[in-house]
């Protein structure tokens, strides 16, 4: 079906235009509704809630639980001050770049 829209006057197009809208939004009512139902079906075949199946809780996206972290031993020491002291991971402290910046070694700090 082909409309001649040159033909139309400016009130049948605002009519067809508004026509076309209201059809376009039953149709993405529709759709929602036949997309849920299929979720649905699906969490009732596989024996859990749509929640379960789609990883939500109480409505908001499930979160992993964090791991207790173990403390990291201590890799490195200024030899000057005892108190800094740097794991080997992350951004080394400044006490430690300022020495490498100055020509230090790493290996030189390392606690053996």
């Amino acid at each position: 079906m082909k409309i001649d829209l040159e033909a139309l006057t400016i009130a049948e197009l605002e009519g067809l235009i508004e026509q076309a809208r209201e059809l376009i939004d039953r149709k993405q009512k529709d759709a929602v509704v036949t997309a849920k139902a299929e979720i649905e079906k699906i969490a009732a075949d596989v024996g859990m809630s749509v929640e379960e199946l789609l990883g939500l809780q109480a409505g908001k996206a499930a979160r992993k639980v964090p791991k207790d972290k173990k403390p990291v031993p201590v890799k490195y020491r200024n030899p000057k001050d005892h108190t800094q002291t740097w794991s080997g991971r992350g951004k080394s402290p400044r006490w430690l770049q300022e020495i490498l910046n100055n020509g230090g070694r790493l290996e030189n700090f390392l606690i053996k």
